[in-house]
């Protein structure tokens, strides 16, 4: 399975820019360094990269009030031209400790950010708002158990009533894709499309769950015999505090297990 394939599995697990998460914990040295660079340059693509590394520094470290202070810092600078994505990171950062900073984060991201997007398409307002909905406490769509949740989601598919799965759709992350390409947010009513435009008479639909090779929270429920090319359909589901969610689908070509067994064997 291409590198960019899981590199965007990844982000959508974690909503991140990339270039933050990649930095690797530095000694005191190297952070003074990036400080240095910081008071002294004028040049903005080395500002923006010192910025960037100090920030995910921080949030690596989880110390959210550095890498929010640096960040007020970049914006008073006017050193990233787009900046919510690590509004975001920070927001995320902010929420055990200190939910209403990270709202009222979120909140500004709404306003200052409406139509930003990450490097996928998606827009960081979108992710705001679903921040929020977590932090409100909102948990209507969770499931008691996998079992529950594996049972509705067979039986919209041998009913081939897939509007009946709205009351179980994520507000907070729903992803639908093709293997081997990028996951975008999605909603009920383009994962229904799809499904109905693919159905096919005999869809065959597993009894129970298995783990999803390349994130460790995710387990798939798969479906196949719709339309080729891609008669694989895989639900996606996942355990949070308080029960299971749906959080999405995969379509391929061919089973994901098969891809798997082909890379190792590689």
């Amino acid at each position: 399975m291409p590198a960019r394939f899981l590199a965007c599995l990844i982000f959508l697990g974690i909503l991140c820019p990339l270039e933050v998460r990649a930095q690797v914990r530095p000694n005191a040295e190297e952070e003074e360094k990036l400080k240095t660079t910081i008071a002294s340059s004028q040049d903005q693509a080395m500002l923006e990269q010192a910025f960037t590394s100090l920030i995910g520094i921080y949030l690596q470290r989880e110390e959210c009030d550095r890498a929010q202070d640096w960040l007020n810092r970049a914006h008073d600078r006017k050193v990233f031209r787009r900046g919510a994505s690590f509004l975001l990171e920070v927001g995320r950062c902010l929420e055990a400790k200190f939910p209403e900073r990270a709202r009222q984060l979120y909140q500004k991201m709404i306003s200052d950010y409406p139509d930003e997007t990450d490097e996928i398409g998606d827009r960081y307002s979108d992710a705001a708002r679903r921040r929020l909905v977590w932090l409100s406490g909102d948990r209507s769509w969770l499931v008691a158990s996998r079992s529950q949740l594996v049972r509705v989601l067979r039986s919209a598919v041998q009913r081939h009533d897939f509007n009946s799965l709205r009351k179980y759709v994520s507000k907070v992350n729903f992803m639908f894709g093709a293997c081997e390409s990028e996951f975008l947010n999605s909603n009920l009513e383009e994962v229904a499309a799809f499904l109905d435009e693919n159905r096919r008479r005999g869809i065959k639909v597993a009894t129970g769950v298995r783990k999803f090779p390349h994130h460790g929270d995710w387990y798939v429920l798969e479906s196949h015999g719709w339309s080729v090319p891609y008669s694989y359909v895989y639900f996606l589901i996942q355990q949070i505090p308080g029960g299971w969610e749906w959080i999405g689908g995969i379509y391929c070509d061919e089973p994901i297990f098969r891809r798997v067994a082909a890379v190792s064997d590689r």
